[in-house]
């Protein structure tokens, strides 16, 4: 009975143990759905080394993923930013795009991922190697060869596409350039105002120590202003701050531009009217007249230079002159009489001058008024309401209206009053102050609304630009041998190029210009490549432009070959609205 029941009651255990070992594998999961989520592979692979940088990288897992993924990378332990993780369709694999290049060194990835219900699904790292830095972007222009001039090879071009985030060229010219285009207008009128006025109906002025005072005072606060209106268009030019560009030392580039050329004219123009400040008794000396006006009448004629383009460019420059001069010799003795002739009651000679002053600013405020209409239908004709620089013309008009009208009230009491006394009393000094005063006043708001149109496109320019609108950024680089000029749009994203060589005329070999990126910037150096071996011009347009990754100070170099002509640098923007034109890829042979 014993030995029948013994292997049955093991038969039993045994049963009962299999039975046991099933149920509990029911319940407890296998080793590998229990484990974290393993990387299978990766593309740099783990413990490769790779050429240069990756443009993206890549990671397969064992299972499927979830929705909350992460990826860091440092290489030689700074940490890099790269794109957000991308689930591919098959669950599995990770995309991580790299948008700026990585440096030679060794890489490490971090991985966190996600399990598809939620949970986290485990972590890790893997190292690759680069071997080298990403090579710089290269881009080329298109060749547009000198006259007589058989014409450059042109390199295949880069296909970058156009960024839309570009500003309005010539689009506002900073407060302290505007404010300096106001001031330096009025410091000049009154100079030259002042002294037509005390040269054709006030000889007698010469002789009070308040004119001279006020002439001396208004001579040195011109040239203050002189010098600090031509340091910010340097400023413009350049992309340097305004304090960098109050020396002398900086205004090289200012030769490039008409009005950088005219701001620098100005200043020698204001600095020579000291001859005839510090004696005003030249001014009424026939031997030295014509000099002593001529002085602050060329400073004046300057400003007339400040808006280049538009229709009929030449009439343009002549009508800016006149209207200049013209509006000088109102609004300077308008404040002359208001500041100085009408300060308290006087002699005859008092109303010698405000009589003086009647004739000759009625012709004057005409040639203001006429030299403005044409200046309004070469610049903005048909499209007043439609602009900016049309609307702020608008308002201008409304204030020169009513400079008109009390102009013309003021005219009229004049030769009603004045015209029947003798002497200037208090009474009538106050009158005609008050009156002068406020057309005075006028006319600085008609100025202060000049200033603002020349920091807005007129359309009729925009509607004529020339090859280099919407590239505000204009660099001159020079040495003994060599001349080159680079404009471009100076935003992040894609850049217009316009690259003009004067020097050397022949013999050019390997024209590249390198645009350097500041040095807390993680983007790739660009360089670009410009196929001209004579003199010439060479435009890379804005459907191919120059890509320019992050916002900064930028170090622009010329170089042929290897040897470098000259750096200089500029001030990289963001970018907030979108061109009206962009000329390059439409122009025709430069000729030189």
């Amino acid at each position: 009975m014993s030995s029948t029941s013994s292997p049955a009651r093991a038969i039993r255990r045994a049963l009962a143990a299999s039975i046991g070992i099933v149920v509990v594998g029911l319940f407890i999961p296998s080793s590998a759905d229990a484990a974290d989520n393993t990387l299978v592979s990766s593309s740099p692979a783990a413990g490769s080394t790779v050429e240069t940088s990756p443009p993206t990288l890549t990671l397969t897992f064992a299972n499927a993923l979830g929705a909350t993924n992460t990826v860091e990378v440092a290489c030689n332990g700074t940490p890099y930013a790269v794109g957000q993780p991308q689930v591919g369709f098959d669950g599995v694999t990770l995309t991580v795009a790299v948008p700026n290049p990585l440096p030679k060194g060794e890489c490490s990835v971090a991985w966190f991922v996600s399990q598809p219900d939620g949970p986290s699904g485990g972590s890790s790292t893997f190292s690759f190697v680069i071997a080298n830095d990403t090579v710089p972007t290269v881009a080329s222009a298109t060749t547009i060869a000198p006259a007589g001039s058989a014409p450059a090879t042109t390199a295949p071009t880069a296909n970058v596409t156009p960024s839309t985030d570009q500003p309005t060229p010539e689009s506002g010219s900073g407060g302290p350039l505007g404010l300096s285009r106001l001031l330096i207008s009025l410091g000049v009128a009154v100079l030259f105002g002042s002294l037509v006025l005390i040269a054709t109906a006030w000889p007698e002025g010469v002789e009070y120590i308040l004119t001279v005072r006020f002439l001396r005072s208004a001579w040195l606060m011109t040239l203050a202003v002189a010098v600090f209106n031509t340091a910010c268009v340097a400023a413009r030019i350049s992309g340097k701050g305004i304090g960098s560009s109050l020396s002398p030392g900086a205004w090289g580039d200012l030769s490039d531009t008409t009005p950088g050329i005219a701001a620098l004219a100005r200043v020698i123009f204001v600095l020579l009217s000291g001859w005839v400040v510090l004696r005003p008794e030249r001014v009424i000396d026939p031997a030295t007249q014509l000099p002593a006006l001529a002085f602050p009448g060329l400073a004046v004629a300057t400003l007339g230079f400040s808006r280049s383009g538009g229709q009929l460019a030449f009439l343009g420059y002549a009508a800016g002159i006149a209207h200049a001069l013209a509006m000088a010799i109102w609004l300077g003795g308008l404040i002359l009489l208001a500041r100085v002739v009408l300060a308290g009651p006087g002699e005859e000679d008092l109303v010698h001058a405000v009589r003086g002053f009647a004739r000759i600013s009625n012709p004057a405020l005409a040639i203001t008024i006429l030299t403005g209409f044409i200046q309004m239908y070469r610049l903005d004709w048909g499209e007043i309401f439609t602009s900016s620089h049309g609307r702020v013309l608008f308002l201008k008009s409304i204030a020169v209206g009513a400079m008109v009208f009390l102009g013309v009230a003021a005219r009229q009491f004049i030769r009603e009053r004045v015209a029947r006394v003798d002497a200037m009393t208090g009474q009538l000094a106050v009158r005609l102050r008050r009156a002068v005063g406020i057309e005075a006043m006028c006319g600085v708001v008609v100025l202060a609304l000049t200033a603002w149109m020349l920091s807005l496109a007129p359309p009729k320019v925009e509607a004529t630009t020339d090859s280099t609108k919407g590239l505000p950024a204009k660099l001159r680089i020079t040495n003994e041998s060599a001349d080159v000029t680079v404009w471009f749009s100076a935003v992040v994203g894609a850049n217009a190029v316009r690259v003009q060589v004067d020097k050397p005329e022949t013999g050019i070999a390997g024209l590249a210009i390198d645009f350097t990126p500041p040095v807390d910037a993680m983007v790739a150096a660009v360089t670009l490549n410009v196929p001209l071996t004579a003199a010439g011009t060479a435009n890379l347009p804005i459907e191919q432009g120059l890509p320019l990754g992050s916002p900064g100070v930028w170090t622009v170099t010329v170089r042929f070959d290897t040897e470098a002509i000259g750096s200089k640098t500029v001030l990289l923007t963001d970018g907030s609205t979108t061109p009206t034109t962009s000329a390059l890829g439409l122009l025709g042979a430069s000729h030189y």
